[in-house]
């Protein structure tokens, strides 16, 4: 799935997915226009995909 695809999957503005992934603005868009995204954040998009932006967002919150 692609950066563009997963954000839309979530229903997220540009901005709110890259703090989500800890990326700039710039970065998210960045990855949307190219498609290619880096080991990291596939992974973490994944991770995303499978338990939700809620869970990610909580640990965030635990760092």
């Amino acid at each position: 799935m692609t950066p563009a695809a997963h954000r839309a999957r979530l229903g997220l503005s540009v901005a709110a997915m890259a703090q989500l992934v800890g990326v700039t603005r710039a970065g998210w868009y960045k990855a949307e226009k190219t498609g290619i995204v880096s080991q990291p954040l596939a992974r973490l998009l994944a991770y995303i995909e499978r338990y939700g932006p809620d869970v990610a967002m909580m640990m965030e919150g635990e760092k």
